[in-house]
């Protein structure tokens, strides 16, 4: 009967650490959500680089460009049917743009600066539309999930033809869908890793897609909070240009050469606190210009580091 009794209570044992190491396991995992408290308001600060050497017939043509805005987000109330629109709005713009020694400069603190080079002038378009006009993010009643991204009511059949290719509301829709693509879609653990597909649109019909491997790599201690930090690396790269009748691509074989994204997100507030990202990328690509096929290669690094203002 002792025997018996021991046996039993070994078992006991086995079972209960057992499921101590599953309660365990579970407290281990992480769930990173967004949240939305009404009446909020945030602001966020975020620098931008992009350095691109394009060589054509072996001239080489640089591109350079430094970009820093301030933008705030007003989280409102719910509707009577549930959604909840969220007003974004650049408060501040400083841009300085080098196509290839002719050099274009905005400030949104004297926006209706002309340009040296009246061809340039649609690229400021861009900018003042950027600064002049708030976009309202609609989300779903219960789910959360993203319904629409517009601007004000009668603005976007105001803007220029370049100007409306960069604000459709579907295209604004799906940059929002992909600045999020960072959150796994469940509960994770350390070391749990999850791929995502996005597609970023450089205007003019041009389209660069990349997939991207995100992987959690636990809690750190940031001025007194504890942050969960995700770490994305992007694996592959395609180029490719649709509806542009000036400008075509026949061919090209880029690879990326470095590629490191650090998200910190704030899981009990339900909030980005910052994101770090570079990505360089090189290889040889076949372009039309105006009819004529012209074989190069492409270097081009982008780095972008944001942060949520307290």
């Amino acid at each position: 009967m002792t025997r018996r009794f021991h046996s039993l209570a070994s078992l006991l044992a086995v079972a209960v650490a057992g499921l101590m190491a599953g309660a365990s396991v579970a407290h281990a995992q992480a769930t990173l959500e967004l949240k939305y408290p009404e009446r909020t308001k945030s602001s966020t600060q975020t620098e931008s680089v992009v350095n691109q050497t394009l060589t054509l017939a072996g001239n080489d043509i640089l591109t350079k460009a430094n970009t820093f805005t301030t933008s705030t987000s007003h989280i409102g109330t719910r509707a009577a049917d549930g959604t909840l629109a969220i007003v974004e709005k650049v408060e501040s713009l400083q841009s300085e743009l080098d196509l290839n020694g002719t050099k274009l400069q905005f400030d949104s603190a004297n926006p209706d600066k002309k340009a040296d080079l009246p061809q340039l002038e649609p690229l400021l378009d861009l900018y003042r539309a950027v600064v002049k006009f708030p976009m309202t993010r609609t989300l779903e009643a219960k789910t959360n999930k993203l319904k629409s991204v517009t601007l004000p009511v009668g603005e976007f059949e105001k803007l220029g033809e370049a100007a409306k290719d960069r604000f459709s509301p579907e295209k604004l829709k799906k940059a929002t869908e992909q600045a999020l693509v960072f959150l796994p879609d469940g509960p994770v653990k350390v070391g749990d890793k999850w791929e995502r597909a996005t597609e970023a649109d450089l205007g003019g019909g041009q389209l660069m897609s990349f997939r991207t491997t995100y992987e959690y790599l636990g809690t750190v201690e940031q001025d007194g909070a504890k942050l969960d930090k995700i770490e994305g690396k992007a694996f592959e790269v395609s180029f490719a240009i649709v509806g542009n009748p000036m400008l075509q691509v026949t061919k090209s074989d880029l690879k990326i050469k470095e590629s490191a994204t650090t998200h910190l997100f704030d899981r009990e507030r339900g909030h980005l606190v910052s994101k770090n990202a570079k990505v360089r990328i090189d290889g040889p690509i076949t372009l039309v210009i105006g009819g004529m096929e012209l074989e190069g290669k492409v270097d081009l690094t982008m780095e972008e580091k944001s942060t949520r203002q307290k």
